[in-house]
């Protein structure tokens, strides 16, 4: 019940937002309020006469905020009407002479409950005019007059005519009152919003405990849907003790099961929705949220990798736009230095603006089904306390790697820099395979491990399930079955940010392990397999007229890299074996190093282990290192030369 509390306390910090549409951005519902997309808007007085009619195409201006009941908000089947926009069946009296189908009692429904709300004392003038405009049942005259609704040869409505794909007979209408208060639209209007809340808490039933808040109120046990979008038929909390059950457990009823209140439910639920619309991150039947409760605050996006993280914060002090791309010929191998610093000392900008009484709040959902929403991860602590976490995952979960940044997406820009991979990268390094251009998998094994990674992220001292970094390791050890880009940048970087994170949990640190004089056996096999992968690949440079790097096969290294990671030294022999050859194609000042290289690793695992005996996945590491080591050398020396 935590989070059904702090979502209901998120909802009081934002009240004064409730209803409020500014910039497109999502709108937070007010309380006993809901969407719904209408497909024509009729216009009248305040005298209630028809003035004109609209079909409105498919888009956000579509979306209409609509006062509900807990009935009609649930509603599936039965006659349970919306107090005020509703579907032409319940507002129309002339719907059974148009269609034929006897909906009298859909309309008698709607207008008693009309009624009700008109001769309330939380009337207001705007529902008054749609009462008596309704009250005359010649709605659906008014719109085939209108040419909003077409008629058959037989003077009936016809589906075989849509409206935002809907048949006619199924349509939603909403209103706008002229010469009323403004604004005219009543899905607008704050004071009805006011007025139908009042209104409606009046009819509420007896008060109860509520589980959640721990007040007395009325409580409620039909909670809403479309948490994760508009069609979202999906729920948080369910009662079926009717029928299509499985299990009823020890309570004999659903109210001894839980209690929660009519007010926490509604703030919960449209806090969350409000949350993830405006922030949340959403892949398939999957959500996940995290937030500022206390206060208006924009926290690091922990779904994004560690740049982008910080780009939908406004008040991070950091121009993601102006990223300058022409680096020096001098600055090619370390294009991110720059960049690191500035971003560094935003950083420590943002940070010091967190409180350390700020509540942060982390929420994943899932649905097994389309009718039923799990809570799969909640978590909730002090700002300090997350944002030192988050530091944590993004200085010791790193790798230096090529990412795109920008806050718009017209203007990100792809640079080199130590960044921490966005979970979602770390599950498609582990289980992804390349279709296209890019790494796929299955949505169901994505959302299960990012839903495993994310205590690590937002929890200190926890460390990466072995089983996803040994994935990971066996993905990388495939390189053939990727594109060079792909597997360099999207699974090795990807895995070793993984394995350092690991690694250093225990306070070690990772540039230390992998320094020249280390001894461990993996690692060294891994700088082995690099030197040859890369004097193979200088061997085959060949450039075309405009001097970049034509496409070439595939090195021995990479063919026989799978076997190498199991049986090294009887591998690293044969591959040796058939560099023979290539060689002969090389400078000689590249066969002097490639020399000097493999001579001071064959004479450390001399003594460390020169055996078939399977690599650890410490081995990646240490090929990126050698890797990364050559090219800048080799690069030194060219620069040298060109030069001179």
């Amino acid at each position: 019940m935590a989070w059904l509390k702090t979502l209901a306390e998120t909802y009081d910090v934002y009240e004064d937002l409730a209803g409020i549409e500014k910039n497109n951005q999502a709108v937070l519902l007010p309380i006993s309020h809901s969407t719904f997309n209408a497909q024509i808007e009729v216009t009248i007085d305040q005298d209630g006469i028809f003035q004109n009619a609209r079909k409105l195409d498919k888009g956000k201006d579509v979306v209409t905020i609509i006062p509900v009941t807990e009935d009609s908000a649930a509603r599936s089947s039965g006659i349970a009407p919306h107090p005020l926009c509703d579907k032409l069946c319940y507002i129309a009296g002339d719907y059974t002479k148009y269609t034929g189908d006897c909906k009298e009692k859909y309309y008698e429904a709607y207008m008693e409950q009309l009624r009700e709300w008109v001769e309330s004392e939380y009337t207001h003038p705007m529902i008054q005019a749609v009462y008596q405009y309704l009250n005359q049942k010649s709605l659906i005259r008014d719109l085939t007059a209108s040419k909003v609704l077409e008629l058959d040869h037989d003077g009936k409505l016809t589906d075989h005519e849509k409206i935002q794909g809907l048949g006619q007979t199924g349509v939603s209408v909403r209103f706008k009152v002229l010469g009323s208060s403004m604004p005219q639209e009543v899905w607008k209007n704050q004071e009805l919003y006011k007025n139908y809340n009042k209104h409606y808490m009046q009819k509420t039933g007896g008060k109860k405990l509520c589980y959640a808040s721990g007040m007395i109120e009325p409580c409620s046990d039909k909670h809403p849907a479309k948490i994760r979008h508009s069609g979202d038929k999906a729920k948080l909390i369910s009662g079926n003790d009717e029928s299509g059950f499985t299990y009823r457990g020890r309570f004999t009823t659903k109210e001894q099961a839980a209690a929660v209140g009519y007010y926490t439910s509604q703030k919960a639920h449209n806090a969350l929705r409000w949350l993830i619309q405006k922030q949340g991150y959403t892949r398939d039947n999957s959500a996940i949220v995290c937030w500022m409760v206390n206060r208006d605050m924009q926290v690091p996006d922990m779904m994004k990798d560690s740049i982008n993280a910080y780009g939908d914060i406004e008040d991070f002090d950091f121009d993601f736009d102006k990223i300058d791309t022409e680096i020096s010929s001098t600055q090619k191998h370390d294009t991110g230095k720059y960049f690191a610093e500035q971003f560094h000392n935003a950083i420590n900008g943002y940070t010091g603006k967190i409180k350390i009484d700020d509540k942060i709040a982390v929420i994943a959902l899932d649905a097994a089904t389309t009718g039923r929403l799990s809570v799969v991860y909640y978590d909730e602590m002090g700002g300090r306390q997350y944002v030192d976490a988050i530091l944590q995952w993004q200085q010791h979960c790193k790798w230096r790697r090529s990412v795109k940044v920008g806050r718009a997406e017209e203007n990100r820009k792809r640079i080199t820099c130590e960044c921490t991979p966005a979970p979602r990268d770390m599950a498609l390094a582990a289980f992804g395979v390349q279709r296209s251009e890019w790494l796929d998998a299955d949505e169901k094994l994505l959302r299960a491990t990012v839903n495993r990674l994310l205590p690590c992220i937002t929890q200190r001292g926890i460390r990466i399930p072995t089983d996803i970094i040994r994935a990971a390791a066996r993905r990388a050890s495939m390189p053939q079955t990727m594109n060079d880009f792909v597997w360099y940048n999207d699974v090795l970087c990807v895995v070793c940010a993984m394995i350092r994170f690991n690694y250093e949990q225990g306070g070690k640190r990772m540039e230390k392990f992998l320094s020249d004089n280390v001894n461990d056996r993996s690692v060294l096999f891994g700088r082995l397999l690099a030197v040859y992968d890369y004097m193979e690949q200088r061997a085959m440079f060949e450039y075309d007229d405009n001097g970049k790097v034509k496409d070439r096969r595939t090195t021995n290294a990479k063919r026989y890299w799978n076997a190498y990671s199991s049986r090294p030294a009887r591998t690293s022999k044969t591959i040796r074996q058939n560099l023979i050859a290539y060689e002969r194609k090389l400078k000689e000042y590249e066969q002097r190093k490639f020399e000097e290289w493999t001579s001071e690793i064959m004479t450390h695992l001399a003594g460390n282990g020169f055996d078939n005996s399977a690599l650890s996945e410490m081995y990646l590491p240490g090929y990126y290192q050698q890797m990364e080591y050559m090219k800048k050398a080799f690069y030194k020396k060219e620069e040298q030369e060109s030069e001179n």
